[in-house]
């Protein structure tokens, strides 16, 4: 297990595969070498994997060689895949080494995939609750959550977890020292979803017409839909009394109007769908549950305007 944890550092730094520090004239030396003793025996996949790590290694300076890396971590992860060894980690590792690679070569998707690959090969090779299954979950979100931040929280997230339901003597013990990766992976994925659904209203439909809800007790079109439940919670008391109780919704033809307080049932805008057996690619809904209506920019700065004036209107 330390020997392949030392290795999984390897590949996620390239600082590590030697115990100290080596010129840039040795690296290359080194990395010729063990690219000559991967091509004496091709059948090699740790090899391979060796002469790839040396190739993209930190101490190559400037003249580390990502296409030939590239080549050698391909050849290992094509010998994993057709002569598979359990225990072994080739294809994990080897898998991992060419989304570090893309990532150089700021081929980010490529990385995504590779990366992707590599948890799969380790979750095959060691298991879902092995320290280093879990280990590289983590280094994941670390190393994608500025691209792709929503992928990179459901990784960290799931490392989180499935430490927990690990066995303890398998449990990566001072993970809590990665809190804050966690939550920063968590609120760059906030980020992106508030960017995403920043011009979106809830909508639901009643006696076949559509409406929009621009505004209840606790929100209204003038913060996005993702992200102000956050916001109202840090919010101060007197920013909190400035929120008003009626329910605004706007119908098809931009008029607004306040549901009356009596109205439960459409004051109640909640999401309800349901995944039955009968037909499990679809979700199925009422027409008066809410869903998501998207507007362009330029539609909703128009929806937002009219909606200031009716409530300057209600104040009157």
């Amino acid at each position: 297990m330390k020997k392949i944890l030392i290795t999984l550092a390897a590949v996620l730094c390239c600082a590590t595969a030697t115990m100290a520090e080596m010129t840039q004239e040795q690296a290359m030396k080194e990395a010729e070498q063990k690219v000559a003793e991967a091509d004496k025996h091709p059948e090699n996949g740790k090899m391979s994997l060796e002469a790839a790590l040396a190739l993209y290694s930190d101490d190559m300076g400037d003249k580390k060689d990502l296409d030939r890396a590239l080549t050698y971590a391909a050849r290992a992860l094509k010998i994993a895949q057709e002569h598979p060894a359990p225990q072994d980690t080739l294809k994990g590792l080897s898998s991992f080494a060419i989304g570090m690679i893309y990532l150089q070569k700021q081929s980010y998707e490529n990385a995504f995939d590779y990366m992707d690959l590599a948890m799969d090969g380790f979750q095959e090779e060691l298991g879902r609750y092995d320290p280093v299954t879990i280990g590289t979950k983590l280094i994941y979100g670390l190393f994608m959550m500025g691209k792709y931040p929503t992928r990179a929280y459901l990784r960290a997230a799931e490392a989180f977890m499935d430490n927990g339901l690990a066995p303890k003597n398998k449990r990566i013990e001072n993970i809590e020292l990665a809190n804050i990766a966690l939550e920063m992976a968590l609120e760059r994925h906030l980020v992106e979803q508030t960017q995403r659904f920043r011009y979106a209203l809830p909508m639901f439909y009643k006696d076949g017409k559509r409406y929009l809800l621009v505004q209840t007790p606790y929100w209204n079109m003038e913060r996005p839909l993702v992200g102000w439940q956050a916001a109202r919670e840090l919010a101060t008391e007197e920013e909190k009394d400035q929120l008003t109780d009626e329910v605004i919704i706007c119908d098809n033809d931009g008029n607004f109007s306040v549901l009356a307080e009596d109205d439960k049932d459409e004051r109640m805008m909640y999401f309800n769908f349901k995944h039955k057996m009968r037909n499990p690619r679809f979700l199925e809904y009422e027409d008066n549950d809410a869903r998501i209506f998207f507007l362009n920019p330029k539609a909703h700065d128009e929806l937002l305007a009219k909606f200031r004036e009716f409530k300057a209107s209600l104040k009157k």
